[in-house]
């Protein structure tokens, strides 16, 4: 092949020279086309400090650019890419613009050569992708969920320069090293997007993998940083507000040295789609090396490592201040969000069970309808029942069979009840329950007053060999989508108290302080019962699809609160002390849904206002996914603007510190063992979303508050990637349960 070198080809681009095919002849479909090369970074961008907008300044256009292939990519639907990256020697030399960009091309393993081009010459119509060849490629100039990248289907291979190199012996690898801030942290990244990068040996995980449908990551902070020389379990990222978090004199940074890794190149190098990173958790060491290229994806940037992490096991998560079990005259209550337990039964009283359902409607609360697909449902019963069998051992070994739980996201369906033959030893499988699935409503004669999986994770509990636990809830705790909160409780420990019709929160007319409506549900008569009432008016006005006035539906709880009364037994089963709980699942998103979740805090208030009115020495416990911050942390900086004149913090649960009459025990929590004051992991780092509220009768009582490290720290299960889970127990849920121990008189 005739052509001009690589040298000649750059400096007759910096001089703006037309640069013509070898053969002497103008591209035969474009008459004047011009091969003018323009640097990548001039198709990235120059980034200066405090920049906001990172659009390319060539957005739109077409450009010739020329680069060494370093990496190709592939993703779990079989999508394919490769990254290009200016040799070290023939950048633009602008330390604030990258010198490399993502090609995507499809399901296709090679890019078409342009219309009377030397590669066409070549190659014929097409170059096969291939890392270590130095191309020119025309493209034109798109983004995608702010990837800035060309698209195979408007890209064309005009030159193959030189093949055979060793991409990292010619371009630059930067070992990644991003600053505190966040916001200069993003620009750091951004002055590197499609770049490769290189992930230190000894660098720590901050987070558990997690899997989505592009694949999984992993997020890491180098082993040097300030908060990975922190001692023991400290060596992770808090949000600012937690003691422990190492960057003082700032709101919510970000902890702007976390980084992502990402395995779209793993997947290639593996050749497979059924490739996946690393099974990482939370204290793990890379020992080894890793580089990638810097992909920009749903707001996150990740190092796309081409070989797989090579870890070290550190610290076990789970030994992170663990639950003891309760002594001699003490009881203990737990908070466990199962994440969206539902069974494989087709339940027939709901429209957005199953893929294929017709969907999910309320007439009186359009906001809340739900449109087919939206379902939960294990892709078979042996993966629904590996569910179970985890989640009734992390309850037996880690929580010590509390009395009394309290779940979230159980299955609001009750049309099955418990089979006669069942034993602890039967065996029976997805035989444990007998069920109706074909009546509607009244008409349906399988239920027995119990949700269906959470009284299903009972049996599966005594089979592991633990005690013997009863389901109850009430199902119009539920969403409209089939997400509800319930309880299970050991009757030899613990009984359902009676309620009279004049109850003021189990009664027919609950006396709840709360200035809207009622449900129609508020006047049941039972124990649990779900609570709920109509959003204030001045809220409804101001609901909107997304962002901080984002609603769901039109009453206080899309999943309404759920309160219940239980007494403790003795050991000769006589009651002793009763206690009230609340359980709750709010509105999920901290920075969401704002004024919503403002107005469920405010409601669990007087629910427990309520009950301490009429019994000032009542032992209430609040608990739950609470979807947001306890102070002083908040999604919203104080000054900071939500929205309008309107300026954080937000302080959402406001009503919950100054008009519930409760204590938070997360306050306890930190003060006694702040290293593990957390019960979740986002972006890397640790936050409480899940939360205990006590009344001071019962706060005196209490001997400890701890959340159970046993699954946000550890890699989420990757079952359509053909892998088992990595740390057996561990990881069945994406939430920490929390522990409550007291003295019972």
């Amino acid at each position: 092949m005739q052509s001009l070198s690589r040298r000649a080809r750059l400096a007759a681009a910096a001089a703006g020279a037309v640069i013509i095919g070898a053969s002497g002849f103008l591209f035969a479909s474009q008459a004047q086309a011009q091969a003018d090369i323009v640097h990548i970074g001039a198709v990235q961008g120059s980034i200066e400090d405090g920049d906001t907008n990172f659009a390319s300044p060539l957005a739109g256009q077409t450009v010739f650019v020329q680069g060494v292939v370093t990496q190709e990519t592939l993703d779990p639907s079989g999508n394919k890419g490769f990254f290009i990256q200016e040799r070290s020697d023939a950048t633009d030399g602008d330390p604030n613009s990258s010198d490399g960009i993502f090609v995507f091309n499809n399901k296709f393993s090679t890019l078409r050569t342009l219309t009377g081009s030397p590669a066409r010459e070549e190659l014929g119509a097409n170059w096969t992708v291939n890392v270590g060849d130095e191309i020119v490629l025309r493209g034109v100039v798109g983004t995608y969920f702010g990837n800035i990248q060309f698209s195979g289907g408007s890209a064309y291979v005009y030159d193959v320069v030189e093949t055979g190199l060793d991409p990292l012996a010619e371009v630059e690898a930067v070992e990644i090293d991003p600053p505190d801030d966040a916001r200069a942290s993003t620009e750091y990244m951004r002055r590197h997007l499609g770049m490769q990068m290189t992930v230190p040996a000894e660098s720590v995980v901050t987070a558990g993998r997690d899997v989505y449908s592009s694949g999984g990551e992993v997020w890491a902070m180098r082993g040097d940083s300030e908060a990975a020389q922190q001692d023991g379990y400290a060596a992770r990222a808090y949000r600012d507000a937690h003691p422990l978090d190492t960057v003082e004199g700032s709101f919510d940074d970000g902890n702007g040295y976390l980084f992502v890794i990402g395995d779209l190149g793993i997947r290639a190098t593996a050749g497979t789609t059924e490739s996946i990173i690393a099974p990482a958790k939370t204290y793990d060491v890379i020992t080894e090396a890793a580089t990638g290229g810097v992909y920009l994806s749903f707001a996150k940037y990740a190092v796309e490592v081409s070989e797989d992490l090579v870890l070290e096991g550190g610290l076990e998560p789970a030994g992170n201040e663990p639950v003891e079990p309760a002594g001699k005259h003490e009881a203990s209550v737990a908070s466990y969000n199962i994440e969206n337990l539902y069974d494989t039964r087709d339940n027939p009283n709901s429209g957005c069970d199953f893929a294929g359902n017709t969907g999910c409607t309320d007439p009186e609360d359009p906001e809340g309808n739900v449109s087919p697909p939206f379902d939960y449902v294990p892709g078979s019963y042996g993966e629904y029942e590996a569910q179970l069998r985890r989640q009734a051992a992390q309850i037996v070994e880690d929580l010590h069979s509390p009395a009394i739980l309290m779940t979230q996201e159980g299955e609001a369906q009750d049309v099955c009840s418990v089979n006669p033959e069942w034993t602890k030893d039967a065996d029976l499988g997805e035989d444990r329950l007998v069920c109706d699935l074909e009546g509607t409503g009244e008409a349906n004669t399988g239920g027995d007053g119990a949700p269906d999986s959470i009284q299903e994770l009972a049996l599966v509990i005594a089979e592991y060999g633990g005690p013997t636990y009863k389901a109850v809830g009430d199902l119009d705790s539920a969403d409209t989508r089939g997400i509800m909160t319930g309880f299970l409780y050991q009757p030899k420990l613990a009984g359902l108290s009676s309620v009279k019709s004049s109850d003021p929160v189990f009664g027919d007319s609950p006396e709840i302080d709360y200035p809207t409506e009622a449900d129609a549900i508020n006047a049941d008569v039972q124990n649990p019962k779900a609570l709920n009432a109509a959003l204030p008016q001045s809220v409804v006005d101001q609901c909107k699809s997304s962002g901080v006035y984002a609603c769901n539906g039109y009453d206080v709880f899309s999943r309404a609160a759920q309160a219940a009364k239980f007494y403790f037994k003795d050991k000769h089963g006589r009651p002793v002390e009763e206690i009230f709980l609340i359980n709750n699942h709010f509105s999920s998103g901290p920075n969401t849904r704002v004024l919503h979740r403002t107005e469920q805090a405010n409601y669990v208030a007087a629910i427990s206002a309520t009950i301490l009115d009429h019994q000032r020495k009542a032992n209430v416990l609040a608990g739950g996914d609470f979807n947001v911050f306890p102070r002083p942390d908040d999604p919203f900086a104080e000054g900071q603007v939500i929205a309008g004149d309107w300026t954080g913090p937000s302080d959402q649960l406001a009503g919950m510190y100054e008009d519930s009459g409760l204590c938070a025990l997360y306050d306890l929590m930190v003060e006694d063992h702040p290293q593990a004051a957390y019960s979740y992991t986002y972006m890397g780092q640790t936050q409480t979303l899940d939360q205990m509220w006590a009344s001071p009768h019962l706060l005196r009582e209490i001997e400890s508050a701890v959340s159970a490290h046993i699954n946000a720290d550890y890699p989420a299960d990757a079952y359509d990637f053909g892998e088992e889970p990595a740390y057996g127990r561990y990881g069945v849920s994406d939430h920490d349960p929390s522990v409550v121990t007291f003295d019972i008189k």
